[in-house]
């Protein structure tokens, strides 16, 4: 059984989906990871998408449903946190064709005004040194631009100022909204509001997620 979870930069997906994989019930699948282990492994669908990255090119739908089919194995009874995929409607379509072992339950996406997530992102700083994240205002470190852990220098990165944030935004708009749209037609979308604390989002995420794998939606 398949659970897409979705949301926009900056909504905490990772955060949460990490969280409901050490509740030890579910399994997750990020296609970027899958993508970077078959890299790392230099297999032959590493090395073609490597090649096609390389150039500068998105990895083709039909390499990421090989690289996802591989990954998910013949074990119809785990319920599959996916993250990072689909992207796109046609992506969405094609995962339905693995309804015969991995049937997609439904879509969460975690929902935060635009404006919020602006604020989150922009306000991200990153150590040097070893790569904790702060927030200048939700996780402040203790000494202004100075890690907490290592004492290195924190650092906005240059993706993270406001103007890139809203490219960003635009694109997932662009790209990803029609794939809730598309789950919502279908009557499988649950939206969870990811404002307010770790804590509460996780717990809205949790019930949602526990919804749809018990097929109580």
């Amino acid at each position: 059984m398949i659970i897409v979870l979705m949301g926009a930069p900056g909504a905490g997906k990772g955060t949460q989906a990490d969280l409901l994989i050490e509740s030890g019930k579910y399994r997750k699948i990020s296609t970027g990871d899958v993508l970077r282990k078959h890299i790392k492994m230099g297999t032959q669908i590493g090395k073609n998408a490597e090649s096609i990255i390389a150039q500068g090119k998105l990895v083709p739908d039909d390499v990421l449903l090989e690289i996802l089919r591989q990954e998910l194995g013949s074990n119809e009874k785990e319920v599959i946190i996916l993250d990072g995929y689909p992207r796109n409607v046609a992506q969405a379509k094609t995962l339905q064709s693995l309804s015969q072992v991995h049937r997609v339950k439904g879509a969460v996406v975690l929902d935060v005004e635009r404006e919020e997530l602006i604020a989150r992102i922009s306000g991200r700083r990153v150590c040097q040194a070893c790569g904790a994240t702060f927030h200048v205002s939700a996780n402040p470190p203790k000494t202004q631009g100075k890690c907490d852990k290592c004492g290195g220098m924190l650092i906005q990165r240059p993706d993270d100022v406001p103007e890139k944030v809203r490219v960003r935004l635009d694109v997932f708009d662009k790209e990803t909204k029609p794939v809730i749209d598309f789950y919502n037609q279908m009557k499988s979308l649950t939206s969870v509001s990811a404002d307010g604390s770790k804590e509460e989002i996780y717990k809205a995420l949790k019930k949602a997620v526990e919804s749809l794998s018990s097929g109580k939606n």
